[in-house]
């Protein structure tokens, strides 16, 4: 989650060593500083069982699950700190920014819900490496997963209903929704929007 804050910062250096002297974080998307906040109890349950999930499915190949403490910087010097983030390949252990994630996970929130479709979805589909986008939704069991096409334009399939699964294909891996949402009590769904699948372009 995230909490507006007027203040601007010219440059990416400018805005890293002002966030190095801070108690909290901060991302920075756009030009426009926020702070992060902390969530719910369903939201930490949420990206708890996504990281999991995607860790487990991960053993044994080079791509690694790191969580919300790490930021990822884009190539507009746009900086955020995904709920997951997946990165493939070597990676310095002293390594405080990640700059080629291939998995960005966010659990949507009544705060930030615009902005993880708007301004933050646009900051991280400008990094070349990224080819899966995921916004959980943390009120009802809906994730919808963004996947960059090998042309570069982007299209997104929406899953709905604990018995749906979800497929990211740049890792060759697949988890379910019932896997997401352990844990996780819902209020009773309305008879609308139960299929599972649907989908559009970017």
């Amino acid at each position: 989650m995230a909490t507006a804050l007027d203040r601007r910062h010219r440059t990416l250096a400018d805005f890293l060593a002002w966030e190095r002297q801070q108690q909290v974080r901060y991302e920075r998307v756009s030009g426009t500083v926020r702070m992060m906040t902390g969530g719910t109890v369903a939201h930490n349950r949420i990206t708890r069982n996504c990281a999991r999930a995607l860790e487990d499915r991960l053993q044994g190949s080079n791509c690694e699950v790191f969580a919300s403490d790490m930021k990822i910087v884009s190539p507009e010097d746009d900086v955020m700190y995904p709920d997951a983030v997946i990165v493939c390949g070597a990676i310095s252990e002293r390594a405080n920014e990640l700059r080629t994630p291939v998995v960005v996970v966010e659990v949507l929130s009544e705060s930030t819900e615009v902005r993880d479709h708007g301004p933050k979805r646009w900051a991280y589909q400008t990094i070349p490496s990224l080819q899966h986008y995921l916004l959980v939704d943390q009120y009802k069991p809906v994730v919808e997963v963004a996947s960059r096409n090998d042309d570069g334009s982007w299209r997104s399939v929406i899953h709905r209903g604990l018995d749906a699964r979800l497929r990211l294909d740049a890792l060759g891996v697949e988890i379910g929704l019932d896997e997401v949402f352990a844990r996780v009590a819902f209020a009773p769904a309305s008879p609308a929007g139960t299929t599972a699948g649907s989908a559009r372009s970017d």
